[in-house]
């Protein structure tokens, strides 16, 4: 009898042999954004305002936390080296959200002493005091968004900066105190 839905029946021992278990990373999905961008096929929402954005964020976490707390016995001992926030645009999560979503990781799950906390943002959703409250909340690394290198074709594909404003964005973080990013 098949049990494709069951972690435990899938992790039998069968052909694929390894001599040890691969780095374990954790990626977890905030699904909103300022709009859906045409292009996007991640499920992901336009945030609808920051009028009533805590206890919607405060809720989801809440369910994220459930959902890992039923699937630790699958990684008991395994260390994290890893931890990405993708979406959506996960910088418009509150920086307070954003602690309590790294904060809670760090108690339940075994992190790597350089573990590398990573957090997508884009261009246009950030200053720099949301920034260096994202970094006391843990994030080590941050992913900058920028999909077009021309002004024409970033408004085709979003719509919503120019590419000088991009770079402009995307050089900020670097002045408050984030030791890595991407774009």
């Amino acid at each position: 009898m098949s049990h494709p839905l069951d972690p435990v029946h899938a992790m039998r021992p069968g052909l694929l042999q390894l001599p040890g278990l691969p780095p374990l990373s954790l990626y977890v999905h905030l699904p909103w954004c300022i709009r859906k961008c045409p292009y996007c096929d991640f499920n992901s929402h336009e945030w609808r305002g920051a009028d009533d954005a805590r206890p919607v964020q405060d809720a989801y976490i809440d369910a994220l936390f459930a959902d890992l707390e039923a699937s630790l016995p699958l990684i008991w001992g395994r260390t994290v080296h890893t931890i990405f926030f993708g979406g959506g645009t996960p910088s418009l999560f509150a920086p307070e959200a954003i602690d309590r979503l790294v904060s809670g990781l760090r108690a339940r799950l075994r992190l790597s002493a350089d573990c590398e906390i990573t957090l997508e943002a884009n261009p246009g959703t950030f200053e720099k005091d949301r920034f260096r409250a994202f970094r006391q909340a843990g994030i080590t690394r941050l992913s900058i968004g920028c999909r077009a290198s021309t002004t024409r074709t970033s408004k085709l594909w979003a719509g919503c900066m120019t590419v000088n404003r991009r770079w402009q964005q995307s050089t900020r973080p670097r002045r408050c105190s984030t030791p890595s990013t991407s774009t």
